[in-house]
């Protein structure tokens, strides 16, 4: 089954396509087919055109998905109906701005050396006891490829920590080798890189950037990131905007200090930088880093601040972050949708790989196979009601 629904092309005005699927009209931007015809079939993903698709294979996939989509509709009205607590509200909310339109992306963790010490994060610089790995260009080409071919997905995270042996060309090829072999909505996580070599990014094809701002509190940000400024995150992440990047941005929740004054500005601060997706979730501490006897959020504390996200800005795309997952492995994803989220990601990075990415320890879905873990994704959805439609700017 695929993590997104083709759509017919009905109208064209310039680079804005208009698709329309199941009689609901969306509209994409077209930065990559200029000959691209009224008539034709196509994906799209985060209000992008990723992928052409033959009519005849449009046809069948569509008509698998007509009752299907039908049902989850039903489903996801019946858990919206009458809302009464905080969850509830917000997924009533969720339902009546968005529908049950949801995304699922995968993520390629590509490299897990870090020149930054941030005080939470497991991968930081001083970590000695951590086993480092980094892909190769073919490697990481390879993985992006079987995620898109094999796996059916329309859009990925290449996600590393700050690491600079991927020079400016490295990733440039492995930016347009993708691309050329697997059209795909491809959204880079690399970390405080300078803007020039996120315009070669843009340029060669990638068109999403995941940067976090951790926190709004300047303070606590200098505290728990020691020689970077909370400024030089934002100038960052607006250059990436600016650019034309989608920005999927948003903090930890958990941190010392942080009081719920600071929650409320960090969802304002995301809100602010008008990204494409809110992405925050708990600090789970780590046992080789200086935060590792700090508590864990309860999960409440989370489902709270992304029910307020979603109350306070019904129409976002709201992230079920696999710490949240990490939480509560068995219904920590659920409850976050329940709760106003409405996008997930699923790790693809190859297995021998997963348990290295140690941010913080024991993450969901590591111990379990790559189709595994797509089996638990589809019957979650199944389940709540929500469909792949994530289609449109």
């Amino acid at each position: 089954m695929c993590y997104a629904i083709p759509g017919k092309v009905v109208a064209i005005d310039d680079k804005v396509v208009t698709v329309e699927y199941f009689d609901e009209k969306k509209k994409a931007r077209n930065d990559f087919y200029a000959d691209l015809a009224v008539g034709e079939y196509i994906y799209a993903q985060g209000g992008f055109v990723v992928q052409r698709i033959a009519e005849e294979e449009a046809a069948n996939i569509l008509k698998t998905w007509q009752e299907l989509f039908t049902k989850l509709k039903e489903v996801d009205l019946r858990l919206t109906r009458e809302p009464k607590g905080l969850y509830q509200v917000a997924n009533a909310t969720r339902q009546r701005s968005l529908g049950n339109s949801c995304c699922i992306h995968g993520i390629i963790e590509f490299s897990n050396y870090c020149r930054s010490n941030c005080l939470y994060c497991g991968i930081r610089k001083d970590n000695v006891n951590l086993k480092r790995y980094r892909m190769d260009v073919d490697e990481i080409v390879e993985a992006c490829e079987y995620a898109v071919k094999e796996l059916k997905f329309k859009a990925l995270v290449l996600q590393s920590g700050e690491d600079l042996w991927y020079s400016q060309e490295k990733l440039v090829d492995i930016v347009e080798k993708v691309m050329r072999k697997c059209p795909v909505l491809l959204i880079v996580s690399i970390g405080e890189r300078d803007s020039e070599l996120y315009k070669k990014l843009y340029a060669s094809g990638a068109r999403g950037a995941l940067v976090r701002f951790e926190t709004s509190n300047p303070k606590l940000y200098q505290k728990y990131r020691p020689g970077h400024t909370l400024d030089e995150r934002l100038t960052l992440i607006k250059e990436l905007r600016e650019i034309g990047y989608l920005v999927f941005t948003g903090f930890l929740l958990g941190l010392p200090g942080q009081s719920e004054k600071d929650i409320l500005k960090d969802i304002e601060l995301t809100q602010s930088l008008k990204p494409e997706m809110f992405t925050f979730g708990p600090l789970i501490p780590h046992p080789d880093t200086p935060l590792k006897d700090v508590p864990v959020p309860p999960l409440e504390a989370v489902l709270n601040t992304i029910a307020r996200a979603r109350i306070l800005h019904p129409d976002s795309r709201i992230l079920v972050t696999t710490a949240l997952e990490t939480l509560d492995k068995e219904e920590g994803a659920q409850r976050g949708f329940l709760s106003g989220a409405n996008s997930l990601m699923v790790n693809l990075t190859p297995k021998k790989y997963q348990s290295l990415y140690q941010i913080y320890p024991e993450r969901a879905g590591t111990e379990l196979d790559t189709k595994q873990k797509i089996e638990k994704v589809l019957q979650l959805l199944t389940t709540i009601g929500r469909a792949p439609t994530d289609l449109g700017m």
